[in-house]
Formats: C-alpha cells, sequence, structure tokens
C-alpha cells in the first residue's frame, strides 16, 4: 500500500513539473543585430513587450548581435507582435571610479528607450527563422 501511494504521488508531482514547463513549448528562437547609423550598438539590452505585457530580452553583444531570452539563455520568445526598445549607455568598465558618470551618455537617440516613444516593431512567428535586425538612427540626445 504505502508503494502505490509513493507512485501516485510521484506521478502527480511529474504532471505538476511538466505542466509548469508548458509555456516554454511556446517559445521561439529569436536572433538579430542592433546597429545605430550603421556601426553595431556594442553594450545595452534590447526588450520585446506585447500587448499583453509578456516580455523577452536580450544583452547585446559587442558586435550588436543578440538572442532573445524569457526564462533561460536563448529561450526565445513567444509568436506574437512586439514593441521593441533599445536601451545603451556609453561603456564605463575599465575606467578609474572618479571618471565615471553617475549617468553615462546614451549611445542610441532616446526615442527607442521608451515603450511610449518607440516606433520599433517585430513579428516573432513559429516554424521559421526569426532574425530581426535592427538599425537605429537619428539625433543622440533625441
Amino acid at each position: 500500500m504505502r508503494g502505490s501511494s509513493i507512485r501516485r504521488l510521484l506521478l502527480v508531482l511529474a504532471v505538476i513539473a511538466s505542466a509548469i514547463g508548458c509555456d516554454s513549448s511556446n517559445l521561439v528562437v529569436v536572433t538579430g543585430k542592433v546597429t545605430y547609423e550603421n556601426k553595431p550598438v556594442a553594450s545595452g539590452t534590447i526588450s520585446f513587450v506585447s500587448a499583453d505585457n509578456a516580455s523577452a530580452y536580450g544583452d547585446l553583444q559587442p558586435d550588436g548581435s543578440y538572442s532573445l531570452k524569457t526564462d533561460k539563455p536563448g529561450d526565445g520568445a513567444a509568436p506574437g507582435t512586439y514593441k521593441v526598445i533599445v536601451v545603451a549607455m556609453q561603456d564605463q568598465a575599465g575606467l578609474l571610479p572618479e571618471l565615471k558618470s553617475p549617468t553615462p551618455a546614451p549611445t542610441v537617440p532616446f526615442k527607442y528607450t521608451s515603450l511610449a516613444t518607440t516606433d520599433l516593431t517585430a513579428k516573432v512567428e513559429k516554424g521559421k527563422p526569426n532574425v530581426i535586425d535592427f538599425n537605429l538612427t537619428g539625433a543622440l540626445g533625441k
């Protein structure tokens, strides 16, 4: 009797664990490159945010590339339409503390840093490669 109770408990736990992971099966890989005036945006973050506030984000690499994640690196984003924001500040790594600015200069125009002002959008589709590149333009500080 005791062995069958343990088996039932293990079965219930397995069902619960598989239900928790179901959402991640809907994710698709999304990669791309972010440039500003045709030059890589070498550090910062790109975020995809849907109308229902689902989101995925990626860290910008030195060559401007990114790979979106939700829960774990590279797991992707759910299919859908997104507004996209890019936040990138001047890299201060390697500077002496007294030379670092408390508010580093942006390396992309401000309009791309807010959901209210960005004009960047993306459509993530299941069953096809989702390589989404962005070339940002405009004056810094605006």
